[in-house]
């Protein structure tokens, strides 16, 4: 279950890297260094994408033998109409403010600009990720995979074209986030209702109070706890222009491939959660834990090994991303110090972005969204006093290090809790 699921949630990282390898590869250099610089905002915009999809992707598992199935399509609709409603406000408030306020930095300035339409050029995105949550819920993310891939095919098919063809620079990435998605919308949609147009459906009140009890429950915490795990990252992108604007995209590439490393582990963890949350009410405690002291261990043992083995392989995958030579030379210089610094991260984020996601959606998000607010706030406040202070690059990617690893340990912990809890028969 977790290979589909992986090769599904792993499409939208591959996008963003191939978006960095086109960029480039074509030499928009200044359209990379926009796209880093708006980390922050992509950063909102992917824990509502995941907030809203997990909670269908729940919604959907449960009514695979708890309730009616054909209110799957319900959930879809409301949950689409619930985040293009929240992309639309953002995107007017950032309008505004653009209009309001000038800044005497022309970079801001272009940002600001931007930002309203980068936002917007997510909404096709968002609703396909709701859809393509309820077909993992039921098991059918292999069927769903097809349309992901198309999704990123075009996008970047489109991105190409217009900066090799026509010359555009940043909008282009604009124009192929919004085309993918747009184009495979309808045959997400169709999948759904494929699955599930011949079941029941429940009575109103009873979906209105299951999906508002999975949106603050399970969305609501996803959302949270994806920002305020973010809020160092959100520091140090601005930060880090102290040592040269080279770093700030350099630590996006490695973010981005960071990310593409850990989404096979995410994918175990919403796997297992989708296991336990189907045998909710039919199993005992021994057949839910099992899952869990399975997969987790395995997961944790498999991340360690490619994360000591990473300096062998990830230097094919960087040099897709970023040359050695020509104009890219320096970018590549920055990007392996940042890859050598933070190697141990990768294991780090990894597996503690499983044990998150497995808390998320059985019942313990709160407890991961305290733990990721406290431990990001003493993350900015350590950043930015160590950068204030002159503190070295290595030294300020050491202290990541030094935070990642308390996080992963309390992670740690609250997986032990679930154990019990679970085995107790009253984690949900």
């Amino acid at each position: 279950m977790a290979l589909p699921l992986a090769a599904s949630a792993i499409i939208i990282p591959a996008l963003n890297l191939g978006t960095i390898s086109v960029l480039t590869r074509t030499s928009q250099f200044e359209a990379l260094e926009i796209l880093s610089l708006l980390q922050p905002a992509f950063v909102f915009l992917i824990a509502l994408m995941e907030g809203l999809g997990i909670t269908n992707q729940v919604f959907s598992a449960k009514s695979k033998n708890n309730w009616p199935r054909r209110d799957i399509l319900k959930s879809s609709v409301r949950l689409s109409i619930y985040g293009v409603a929240l992309l639309g406000i953002l995107s007017g408030v950032t309008w505004a403010v653009g209009e309001w306020l000038t800044f005497r930095n022309g970079t801001l300035d272009q940002i600001i600009e931007l930002l309203p339409l980068f936002i917007l050029s997510q909404t096709a995105l968002l609703i396909f990720d709701v859809y393509n949550g309820a077909m993992r819920g039921q098991s059918k993310a292999i069927q769903s995979l097809f349309p992901f891939l198309g999704l990123a095919a075009i996008s970047l098919a489109v991105t190409y074209l217009l900066i090799d063809r026509y010359g555009w620079g940043f909008e282009a990435v604009l124009v192929g986030n919004l085309a993918g998605p747009l184009f495979m919308l309808p045959v997400i949609a169709l999948m759904v209702h494929r699955q599930v147009s011949s079941a029941e459906s429940a009575p109103a009140p009873a979906f209105n109070a299951r999906l508002k009890q999975l949106l603050f429950f399970v969305g609501g915490p996803v959302t949270a706890s994806i920002l305020t795990g973010s809020l160092s990252a959100m520091v140090i992108f601005p930060a880090l222009t102290v040592y040269g604007i080279k770093f700030v995209s350099a630590f996006l590439i490695v973010m981005r491939f960071r990310i593409f490393f850990m989404i096979p582990a995410i994918a175990v963890a919403s796997a297992i959660a989708i296991l336990v949350n189907q045998v909710t009410e039919s199993e005992g405690p021994s057949t839910r834990t099992r899952y869990l002291l399975i997969g987790v261990p395995s997961t944790l043992l498999l991340y360690a090994a490619l994360t000591a083995s990473l300096p062998y392989w990830s230097a094919p995958v960087l040099d897709l991303l970023v040359s050695r030579s020509g104009g890219g030379s320096d970018l590549r210089a920055a990007t392996d110090l940042m890859m050598t610094q933070l190697q141990i991260t990768f294991f780090l984020v990894a597996g503690g972005a499983m044990l998150q996601a497995l808390l998320e959606q059985l019942g313990r998000g709160i407890h991961v969204l305290v733990i990721a607010g406290l431990t990001e706030l003493v993350s900015g406040v350590a950043t930015i006093f160590a950068i204030s202070h002159g503190f070295l690059l290595k030294e300020v990617l050491q202290l990541q290090v030094a935070i990642g690893s308390a996080v992963f340990l309390v992670l740690i912990w609250q997986f032990m809790v679930l154990i019990v809890r679970l085995r107790r028969n009253h984690a949900f």
